[in-house]
């Protein structure tokens, strides 16, 4: 029987070299992986700093740039651009061109409380009184096949009855096949207030695309566009998203992936400078690619 007499006291065991040199490479392996540990946890806490720190500082960048220089939705013209007037109302800025009789383009933004409001459609169609020169008028429109299309929608001037009344300036409108305005179009301008409602807030520029000698209606020759564009900007939870779309002006229906461009595409097309207040950086990134899966847009 193995063991120890009452009262007797039992030697301490002494380890062997073997058992010594066990527990000392145990305990160098803890330690390099607490070291490990550590350098993670720090490379990730500066990676996540740090990006939160770049993008605070380009929001910082572009809300000081419009303060300074104006709304951010405004464009410029990559090349000299005549029969350009800029005029400004409640809801969208609008660069006319008198040749054409239609608007160059319009700039609006859009906010999450702007998608709803108790404001009814107007549905009374005026010249812009601010527009110099030669102007659109209601019955250009009479005894054709085109609707007078929106650029800024009425459904998104709900908020206010000055800025419903205004968009309903034929600075704001151009012939639209009748199908293409009640169906793609329609579900464009309902896409873009998805996106604001979502979002909080988008960035919207869009116009006629017009070819070099275009159809004309009515008594004042009116222009009647090949295509429309549209570009949206938007903050993604803190993150410039921006996407581009050019849709022809005639009855096809295709789904939303068809007419989706990159930001660079439609200003190749159009020669419109579009979101130039953004770092450019920021600008060049976001115009140049496309986030499907940000935008939700099947492909």
């Amino acid at each position: 029987m193995n063991g120890v007499s009452p009262g007797e006291r039992s030697e301490p065991r002494e380890e062997s070299g073997d058992e010594n040199m066990y527990n000392m490479r145990n305990m160098k392996r803890i330690l390099i992986c607490v070291a490990i540990g550590v350098v993670v946890l720090f490379v990730i806490g500066f990676m996540m700093a740090s990006t939160s720190w770049s993008e605070l500082q380009a929001k910082r960048e572009v809300w000081a740039q419009e303060n300074a220089d104006g709304p951010l939705e405004i464009p410029t013209y990559t090349s000299a651009r005549a029969h350009s007037q800029q005029i400004e109302h409640k809801a969208y800025t609008v660069d006319y061109n008198e040749e054409w009789r239609l608007a160059n383009w319009v700039a609006y933004s859009l906010t999450a409380d702007q998608t709803k409001g108790p404001v009814e459609r107007y549905n009374k169609f005026d010249a812009d009184p601010q527009v110099k020169g030669a102007t659109a008028q209601w019955w250009d429109y009479k005894h054709t096949t085109y609707d007078r299309g929106h650029l800024v929608p009425a459904g998104d001037m709900k908020w206010d009855e000055t800025a419903m009344r205004e968009c309903f300036y034929l600075s704001n409108i151009a012939p639209q096949d009748h199908t293409f305005n009640e169906g793609d179009w329609n579900y464009l301008e309902n896409r873009v207030r998805g996106w604001a409602n979502f979002f909080g807030k988008v960035y919207v520029v869009c116009g006629p695309i017009v070819s070099e000698h275009p159809e004309t209606i009515g008594e004042n020759c009116i222009a009647v566009p090949d295509s429309f564009y549209k570009v949206v900007l938007c903050d993604m939870r803190g993150e410039w998203n921006a996407i581009g779309f050019i849709c022809p002006n005639d009855p096809t229906h295709h789904n939303l992936s068809h007419y989706t461009r990159t930001v660079d595409e439609v200003e190749r097309i159009t020669g419109i400078d579009f979101f130039p207040l953004l770092p450019d950086d920021v600008e060049n990134r976001i115009e140049s690619g496309l986030d499907w899966e940000a935008w939700r847009i099947k492909k």
